[in-house]
């Protein structure tokens, strides 16, 4: 039976069956999921040459998901490893949406370990890839690498330019209904505004972050800030 290369189904099968894991927090369990899909994506067998860009595509997307569980986990060389294999892939495939979330996923990885140059170039190159696209993934790509440039400035101190790409990521997202991005960017506006002395908009910040957490349903996150605050007080 010819199994289907399609990028879509593929991304269908990672969110009911590792995505899903990542959200409750079941690591191991994600990590199996991503082992068994990448080992069924290895079965699959091109017919022609789309066929084997779309293949690639899809392996890049596998690689670039277990990878970023492994360095939640702290596998750090094993995850950089596999990212930097996702690299590859997704730079044969030619996909420009894929590519552009694994140097998004790099680029953060980067910035986790202080080697911020290389982090914002490959945000930067990450923000070009989506930028060639106009469907929904392409301007949630956008808004997540503004997000996370927006971050990358702020571990640096560069609290303008972190402050005006964060309000651009708010922006975006907010448009595109993107709403645990927009949570995700008010948490990070909120450190920007502690540190600034603003205390009070920055407890706006977290109660908008809050808020959004809560309409994508994820409580104990939104539970976990609430109670942050409480300590706080």
């Amino acid at each position: 039976m010819h199994k289907s290369i399609d990028m879509k189904t593929w991304e269908e099968k990672v969110e009911k069956e590792g995505l899903a894991w990542e959200m409750k927090e079941e690591l191991e369990r994600a990590l199996n999921s991503y082992d068994a899909l990448l080992r069924e994506a290895e079965e699959v067998t091109p017919t022609s040459q789309l066929e084997d860009r779309e293949k690639k595509a899809i392996v890049a997307y596998l690689l670039m998901r277990k990878a970023g569980v492994l360095l939640r986990t702290g596998k750090v060389e094993e995850g950089e490893m596999l990212i930097n294999q996702a690299l590859t892939y997704a730079e044969q495939s030619g996909n420009l949406l894929i590519l552009g979330r694994v140097k998004l996923g790099l680029g953060v990885f980067y910035g986790s370990k202080g080697r911020f140059e290389e982090g914002e170039k490959l945000l930067k190159e990450a923000l070009l890839s989506f930028y060639e696209g106009t469907d929904y993934d392409s301007r949630q790509g956008v808004g997540w690498a503004l997000l996370n440039l927006g971050g990358l400035y702020l571990k640096q101190g560069k609290l303008d330019l972190a402050e005006k790409k964060l309000a651009e990521a708010i922006e975006l997202l907010k448009t595109i209904q993107n709403w645990v991005g927009v949570a995700s960017a008010y948490e990070l506006k909120a450190k920007l505004n502690s540190i600034k002395g603003d205390h009070a908009l920055a407890k706006d910040d977290l109660m908008n972050a809050i808020s959004f957490y809560e309409k994508q349903r994820m409580k104990e996150k939104a539970d976990t800030l609430r109670n942050s605050m409480k300590n706080q007080s």
